[in-house]
């Protein structure tokens, strides 16, 4: 995981003997800058679903009681996806369900909130009747999210908080994906596991592509009853 949830990725040493088991079956190989990429999409779909527990036990809190919606509700009246509503409703999700994200079984707490975001979409498409790819360009510090319903594309990209300067590139990346995918926007997510999280929602235009950004607080620790 730490390979896809990280632009720092993780050095290739064939003396560290997880790196090299994997390199030995194929799953990883030296990239030009000497870190870990994965070889094939394939592998990489298997590690998210390996981590991904079947129930998260937190389905049915997708859609918030009080407004009484589903995934239907999402959608435009020309039956669009309303991708901007569907990833503005992820993140009041994690807001809504605070600590008890850190109680999904089976499932590294580093990187929940990223397998939430795999397991909401995945369950969101399959309702409208779309599909999901994961898509790999490097390999590496990057879990490209396709999106594909009623012959349009949205490209979700999800990383972890890494500072400043690497937010402010992964958003210039995800432009140069999105024009490769012939797409006009992007939808950048960011998990932010400090201590004082700073939340943000913005969009902007980044080479002629519509980017809207949230970074999104983890909540580290159940509050204190005190």
């Amino acid at each position: 995981m730490q390979i896809t949830s990280y632009e720092k990725g993780h050095r290739f040493n064939l003396n560290d003997p997880i790196v090299n088991e994997l390199a030995t079956f194929g799953v990883i190989a030296r990239g030009v800058d000497g870190m870990c990429e994965i070889v094939n999409p394939i592998y990489k779909h298997r590690i998210i679903q390996a981590f991904k527990p079947a129930i998260n036990g937190l389905e049915n809190e997708y859609f918030s009681e009080e407004k009484d919606e589903c995934s239907l509700d999402y959608l435009t009246p020309t039956g669009d996806i309303d991708i901007e509503a569907v990833l503005d409703n992820f993140r009041d999700f994690i807001a809504r369900v605070g600590f008890r994200i850190l109680q999904v079984p089976d499932t590294p707490q580093e990187y929940v909130g990223q397998l939430l975001l795999y397991a909401y979409l995945e369950h969101f498409i399959r309702n409208v009747g779309g599909s999901m790819y994961l898509e790999v360009q490097t390999g590496r510090g990057r879990m490209d999210l396709l999106l594909i319903h009623n012959q349009r594309k949205y490209i979700v990209e999800t990383k972890i908080w890494e500072g400043k300067s690497r937010y402010a590139s992964g958003k210039k990346q995800l432009a140069t994906y999105a024009k490769l995918e012939g797409t006009e926007q992007g939808y950048y997510i960011v998990f932010d596991h400090r201590e004082k999280p700073e939340p943000i929602v913005e969009t902007e235009t980044v080479d002629d592509i519509t980017i809207r950004s949230y970074v999104i607080p983890v909540l580290q620790a159940h509050p204190s009853s005190v």
